[in-house]
């Protein structure tokens, strides 16, 4: 095996021990893995177990947000996601994908930002690029390709806008259950 290759299974490895410990780990200790891993993570934030991390590093997470279980977390390009965010079960986010277009299919990575108070619901697909502004809604199963403006509500795919969000968006997420892998 050559010493890239060799460095590249030793990586995912790791990675795969990472993925593994988040979801056994008490909540209490998961903040050592974070800080291990290179993670800003909120003290107040939860993300379930289950969460599925693709790097170390380029991950920030604000205050009160929650990640529920199965969700996705590509955070090879960078992601960021702000304070009181929900993002409920089976989301996918990616920030690294590849060019069709090029002639050695190259990888190509864009950050992803979701800013405060955002939702993201079951199953939705939030592809590299795109910036969810404040309080935006990306609907169950909705693709988005394209940034939303803050307090837009989309959903279908690909995602298009639906409305606006009303409300003062003044809530805190706060829902921490030991146990709830």
């Amino acid at each position: 095996m050559r010493g890239s290759t060799f460095k590249a299974q030793a990586y995912f490895i790791g990675l795969a021990l990472v993925n593994l410990a988040h979801r056994w780990l008490p909540f209490a200790l998961r903040p050592l893995l974070y800080r291990a891993c290179g993670f800003r993570i909120a003290r107040s934030a939860t993300l379930q177990g289950g969460v599925r991390f693709f790097h170390v590093g380029r991950l920030c997470v604000g205050e009160g947000t929650l990640v529920n279980r199965g969700v996705y977390l590509d955070n090879r390009g960078g992601l960021t996601i702000g304070a009181q965010v929900s993002i409920a079960h089976d989301a996918r986010i990616y920030t690294l994908g590849h060019d069709v277009h090029a002639d050695d299919f190259a990888a190509k990575a864009r950050p992803v930002r979701i800013d405060d108070h955002a939702v993201v619901f079951a199953g939705a697909m939030i592809m590299p690029g795109v910036h969810l502004g404040q309080g935006a809604v990306v609907m169950a199963g909705a693709v988005v390709t394209k940034s939303v403006p803050p307090r837009r509500i989309v959903g279908g795919n690909p995602a298009r806008d639906l409305g606006e969000r009303r409300g003062a968006l003044a809530y805190r997420l706060g829902r921490r259950y030991w146990f709830a892998h």
